[in-house]
């Protein structure tokens, strides 16, 4: 589902990532931990394509979608809209507004309410609706607990449980594993692999 080889990124003198291979098979969760400005995001945003490595390969199979770490969501436009936004052109309006209600739902958001209007948790929540929505096969998430207390955290365990369960990939960057230690995570393939040091070099 995911083969990342070789990587390496620097910005002027800075090495982020001096390699990087990893691979993520279908069914599989991977979590990398560490601490905040070690790299880990630049890694996911060269998986998910939106910057480009100096060297290495990345390869997947099917599209991808990516929790941004600050939402990246679209102030003018309300919750429902923003979910509705990253939906495939070519779905039906009908199936589009039903697939917004329920993801909305899911994580406790109205569908008229704008970015402006709500807290660091309710953003969150509907970055992470807007991710899942997209029901891509692999899932990448930056920080996908921050902001959010213990229930919410929970719902969104289970829902990577429940993505994984149906042979999606999941990849994680947070500087915390913890919730994935709860139940409905024990089902299925999770590694969680600790960065300590920068610049990032995986060999997995």
């Amino acid at each position: 589902m995911l083969a990342v080889k070789n990587v390496t990124k620097r910005y002027g003198r800075h090495v982020v990532i001096d390699t990087a291979s990893l691979s993520l098979a279908a069914g599989e969760v991977l979590c990398l931990t560490g601490p905040s400005g070690i790299g880990k995001t630049t890694l996911l945003e060269i998986i998910a394509g939106t910057i480009s490595p100096d060297g290495g390969v990345v390869q997947t199979s099917g599209k991808v979608s990516l929790l941004f770490q600050d939402n990246a969501l679209i102030p003018w436009l309300n919750a429902a809209a923003n979910v509705r936004y990253i939906l495939p052109s070519a779905m039906p309006t009908t199936r589009m507004e039903v697939c917004a209600k329920k993801w909305l739902g899911r994580f406790g958001l109205e569908e008229e309410q704008f970015p402006a209007a709500m807290s660091g948790g309710m953003l969150r929540r509907l970055a992470l609706a807007r991710t899942f929505a997209a029901a891509c096969p692999l899932i990448l998430l930056d920080e996908p607990f921050a902001f959010l207390d213990e229930d919410w955290q929970r719902v969104v365990a289970e829902e990577i449980a429940s993505h994984a369960s149906f042979g999606g990939g999941v990849l994680i960057a947070s500087h915390t594993a913890t919730p994935l230690g709860w139940n409905c995570l024990e089902d299925i393939s999770c590694k969680i692999i600790k960065i300590s040091l920068s610049p990032i070099r995986l060999d997995m």
